[in-house]
């Protein structure tokens, strides 16, 4: 897992090499076990920050990232879990040596070689955002995973472009940038402050999950095509699907979910989130079976998490120990500002916080790697609104996570039709996938899966997961998001994933998974969901009165439209998280 910095000097003007090094270390976090940069012609700057986890870099001093002929160099963050089936079938010819001691950013700099450049991310099974150069043409390569697990930033003007792994490094370099007001008054029509393409400031935007770019630096042309996790969907793997038994599915499911797992333990330490719910315990258990985590982690917000507060039974069952993290209001409140630094904004989702604070503690444990299940709920249906589908609106998705939330809370002079739209354009593509369910009301279930997958695991889970544990040098890693899984999944058929008629309110979400928890643990471990928690409110008591916060002007509020002796809990939790990042 790395930090990428590149800049494009666009009127072929000398790159300001001291400017680049330090706007590169502000990755360092990301990448703390080395740093590498290379310019060519002086007009392109590659940055480089890397946590090396596959392969061996000692003693390299960069060399890694560039191809065997010289003609390709790479700027690359993530991992390539199929890199060794990759290398034997393309690149045996072309790199001589030890396997052991090629990585997978060796693997990808030297496909470029053999393969062209548009046809590369199609054979990639992992997680991953790269930058590649082509000396030769002149060309800029950009791409990021499909999934978007990894994210990647893009800034242009008149003279330059920056493609970096974090906002923050992007605003060192490019001072004074402008803050987008109406992305963070859309935050109030959300749940979370989630986007597929915009960010804070109005002058970065994100390179879409999917998306390949092509940059002809002699005529500064740019090219974007795209893939979509839709192309996955078969009708008539979903039909096949059907004729089978829940325990039929669950044999299947194990077997891709075994496969997964094996592939992505590393050699060097690693822990597994063990928080209680079925999906961390789930991948605690696979770990445990096919490998040996150096620690068990989870975070207990005092007062507030059921089910972290007492994970003793757990600890019996599996026969481990699980490192419970304590975190307090006043620990809390203190890491918002660290986060927003990193983040470049507003926290996109309170659980962040615990993110971080379970990352730094896994670092010092001295583990590279944290094993988690992000994207399951969407995935295998794990939210109680699916269950709902008696909305007959279908201009957005019924979903609490890609919803437009209409509210009390009034701007001045605000445009809402951006952010409606991409609602929009999000829910059509999403019940044009599943056109062929003849039964609406499973299709628009499966459809709010899909759409929460899209738009808010991206936006806002994955790229918490990317941003607070890369903030400390850890690597977190899903199982749920390998490709073989995610086409597992988006073909099951809609039994598989809810039963709202099940008697036992505990398994009417999920229930391919949960069948599958009760494998391997007994049913009184199987509890209600209880979902994010944290003192995101309570972080108010270091800000002072509400009604003193520089967000309501800053954002133009309707005054008269908050009752500021009654507001609702979300959206005072929304004024709170932008008022930390507005006083920074």
């Amino acid at each position: 897992m790395c930090g990428i910095f590149v800049l494009i000097n666009k009127k072929n003007n000398p790159i300001d090499l001291a400017r680049c090094k330090r706007a590169t270390a502000r990755l360092k976090w990301r990448g703390p076990d080395q740093s590498s940069n290379f310019t060519h012609n002086d007009t392109v700057f590659f940055g480089q920050t890397i946590l090396s986890i596959t392969g061996n870099i000692s003693n390299r001093e960069g060399d890694h990232l560039v191809s065997k002929s010289k003609r390709y160099l790479i700027t690359y963050n993530g991992e390539i879990y199929n890199f060794n089936k990759i290398l034997s079938r393309y690149l045996t010819n072309v790199l001589n040596g030890s396997r052991k001691e090629i990585s997978d950013t060796e693997i990808l700099v030297n496909l470029h070689e053999v393969l062209r450049a548009d046809k590369i991310p199609h054979l990639l099974d992992g997680m991953y955002s790269y930058v590649s150069y082509d000396s030769h043409t002149n060309k800029i390569y950009i791409s990021r995973d499909i999934q978007g697990e990894k994210s990647l930033f893009y800034y242009e003007d008149d003279s330059q472009i920056i493609i970096c792994s974090q906002i923050d490094a992007i605003v060192e370099f490019v001072p004074n940038l402008s803050i987008d007001k109406n992305t963070i008054r859309d935050y109030f029509h959300t749940r979370h402050l989630m986007s597929n393409h915009r960010t804070t400031y109005s002058d970065i935007s994100q390179i879409k999950p999917g998306e390949f770019v092509q940059i002809d630096l002699n005529t500064m042309h740019k090219k974007s095509t795209y893939s979509s996790i839709t192309d996955w969907i078969d009708s008539d793997k979903i039909i096949d699907n059907e004729s089978k038994t829940l325990d039929d599915l669950e044999k299947e499911f194990d077997s891709i979910f075994s496969s997964c797992i094996k592939s992505m333990l590393p050699d060097t330490k690693y822990a597994s989130v063990l928080s209680g719910g079925v999906d961390s315990s789930l991948v605690s258990a696979y770990c445990l079976k096919y490998g040996n985590p150096d620690a068990f982690v989870a975070i207990n917000h005092i007062g507030k998490d059921e089910i972290s507060n007492n994970l003793s039974v757990f600890e019996d069952v599996l026969n481990i120990n699980i490192d419970v993290i304590d975190v307090r209001p006043e620990l809390y409140a203190s890491e918002i500002k660290r986060a927003q630094n990193i983040i470049g904004g507003p926290l996109f989702s309170h659980s962040f916080i615990g993110q971080s604070i379970q990352s730094a503690y896994v670092n010092n444990k001295g583990c590279k790697v944290l094993m988690g299940g992000e994207g399951a709920d969407e995935l295998f249906g794990g939210y109680n609104c699916y269950l709902d589908t008696k909305s007959d609106n279908y201009e957005y998705s019924p979903s609490l996570y890609t919803k437009y939330l209409n509210n009390e809370i009034e701007f001045k002079d605000y445009d809402s039709l951006p952010l409606k739209n991409e609602l929009s354009d999000f829910w059509k593509t999403s019940l044009e996938s599943y056109s062929s369910i003849k039964d609406k009301n499973d299709q628009k279930s499966l459809s709010m899966m899909l759409c929460d997958f899209m738009l808010q695991v991206p936006s806002v889970g994955l790229r918490g997961a990317d941003l607070m544990s890369m903030m400390w040098g850890v690597e977190t890693r899903s199982v749920f998001m390998r490709k073989d899984l995610i086409k597992f999944a988006l073909n099951l058929p809609i039994h598989a994933k809810i039963n709202p008629t099940a008697n036992d309110l505990n398994i009417r979400t999920k229930v391919l998974l949960k069948k599958s928890f009760l494998n391997h643990f007994p049913k009184k471990l199987l509890v209600s969901k209880q979902g994010f928690a944290g003192f995101p409110n309570e972080s108010i008591k270091y800000l002072g009165d509400v009604r003193d916060f520089i967000a309501l002007d800053f954002l133009d509020f309707n005054k008269n439209s908050i009752d500021f002796n009654n507001i609702n809990r979300d959206i005072m939790w929304k004024l709170i998280n932008v008022e930390y990042f507005l006083r920074k």
